[in-house]
């Protein structure tokens, strides 16, 4: 049945803000003119969760790489049930559930898209899971996989383990064969870290992560590590690459806040590689390998050998309080926003 004309609500940044702290205050629950006829190709999709990711809280004050324009929906990744399909929709029905990510924003009772831009929705995952998939593996798979080119038995360190870009990171690299030690900030992340699959886990704010390292690796330090935080975690870690040479330290982001600048005598010095990792510019000019990548995530998935980490879920009402969650840096794994008939968990 087609979808009649009207509105639907979705959380919206029309401004930009000074701090997070501030855009999150800013932000609305809006009123947004539903697109009344599909196109051929299109899908319209009813809600469940929306997942929040670090980004988000860079685009509302106009500090990430990619610069929507205002106003903008917030979220870039969900999960939904599909209401409306195009007459040339050919791999998607009424009724289907599939998990899908856009820049145009995720965060809304209701998105239209293309069918090229959904997933089904893996057998076992609930909405929330499903909205947390796309960004965390898909970095994680980019990072590793491509970049890091990490091999079985190999020594993984993940810092900002207990993140969501990092926990999944954490969980992939197990499942690739790594040996995997994961270094976060406090005990309750590290303990999550080990459901996933850690090996071996360092509070670094307690110890050195050199120090810690060298003990577990019995002084063979790290073939790859996994770097999302920046500043003087960076620092640390360029002290754990592999003293056997051949490292490679992937810079994936600056979640702490501070871009690190690196003496480059130490690539020298210690023989290692420093990887850039930029996933959705790199599937951008290598479309396939993004869909290779998600058929391989897929199947991972299906095996069960990734299932995103939910540590809350709030309904749509409450948006503040989970944008809030994510800026006191408390969040463990993933946390979503609830749409629709989601607002009872299947977690």
């Amino acid at each position: 049945m087609a979808a009649s004309a009207g509105s639907y609500r979705a959380v919206v940044c029309e401004k930009i803000s000074a701090s997070a702290a501030e855009g999150i205050e800013a932000a609305v629950l809006k009123e947004l003119p539903r697109k009344a006829a599909l196109s051929d190709d299109e899908v319209r999709i009813d809600v469940r969760a929306a997942s929040i990711n670090f980004p988000e809280l860079l685009m509302m004050q106009n500090k990430y790489q990619f610069k929507p324009r205002l106003p903008f929906v917030l979220c870039t990744e969900g999960s939904g049930v599909v209401r409306e399909v195009g007459k040339g929709v050919k791999h998607y029905k009424v009724g289907d559930s599939v998990l899908f990510s856009s820049m145009m924003g995720c965060a809304a009772e209701e998105v239209v898209l293309p069918e090229s831009m959904c997933i089904a929705l893996p057998a076992g995952l609930s909405f929330s899971q499903g909205a947390g998939f796309h960004m965390g593996y898909t970095t994680g798979y980019h990072a590793l996989v491509h970049r890091g080119k990490l091999k079985p038995g190999e020594w993984l360190l993940v810092t900002g383990a207990g993140g969501g870009m990092g926990l999944m990171a954490v969980e992939l690299g197990k499942a690739l064969g790594a040996k995997v030690i994961a270094a976060a900030s406090s005990d309750e992340k590290l303990e999550v870290c080990k459901k996933v699959g850690a090996d071996f886990v360092v509070n670094y704010s307690k110890e050195k992560l050199k120090d810690a390292v060298g003990k577990i690796t019995n002084g063979a330090y790290c073939d790859v590590i996994y770097e999302p935080v920046g500043g003087d975690i960076f620092d640390q870690s360029v002290r754990c690459v592999a003293t056997a040479g051949y490292a490679r330290l992937l810079v994936v982001g600056f979640a702490g806040g501070t871009i690190p600048k690196l003496p480059i005598n130490m690539a020298l010095i210690k023989g290692f590689d420093l990887v850039g990792v930029r996933m959705g510019a790199q599937i951008g000019l290598q479309p396939e390998l993004g869909r290779e990548m998600m058929a391989d995530l897929i199947t991972m998935a299906a095996d069960g050998k990734l299932k995103p980490y939910v540590c809350a879920e709030y309904p749509m009402e409450r948006y503040k309080d989970a944008f809030k969650l994510m800026e006191a840096k408390q969040v463990i794994g993933k946390c979503c926003i609830t749409f629709g008939a989601a607002g009872s968990s299947k977690l």
